[in-house]
């Protein structure tokens, strides 16, 4: 791929996307902004993790209603950031992410996964179309006893 200007342009607003949905994981309290980073017909792949497939905003929005319930501490680094594929107003990318976390119940979680993920620009802005998270090393077991339910 020819790296033009227009490209590196492109790429920055793209990690920014991915940067801003970290931010709302990690922010644990705003679910609407963590929904905007999202088209509406966006599709929440956990798959990889074992957990479900979430369908549009509404199922989206109820997963991390949990999530946020569940975790009083989130933290996300984002590395080995790179664009798979870009075609006018969609793209793929893929990239590392640490994460890591502290449940209500005092549960520290430390995750390597990475993302695959497909982004579309609407209304001049990067929101993610498809998303896909899965284990880069093995995952903890401190993962299934944070969302464990009694």
């Amino acid at each position: 791929m020819k790296v033009t200007t227009e490209y590196l342009i492109e790429k920055a607003a793209l990690e920014e996307a991915v940067l801003r949905y970290c931010e709302a994981v990690d922010k644990l309290s705003d679910l609407d902004f963590m929904t905007e980073n999202f088209t509406e017909d966006a599709v929440l792949d956990l798959t990889g993790l074992g957990l479900p497939r979430f369908h549009g905003h509404e199922e989206i929005r109820g997963f991390y209603a949990n999530v946020f319930k569940d975790m009083s501490h989130h933290m996300h680094l984002l590395s080995n950031f790179q664009v798979k594929k870009l075609s006018g107003d969609t793209a793929d990318i893929y990239a590392y992410i640490v994460g890591m976390g502290r449940s209500v119940t005092g549960i520290d979680v430390q995750v390597y996964v990475y993302y695959d993920l497909s982004l579309r620009k609407v209304n001049d802005t990067w929101k993610i179309a498809r998303f896909y998270e899965a284990p880069q090393l093995p995952m903890p077991d401190s993962v299934t006893a944070v969302h464990k339910k009694n």
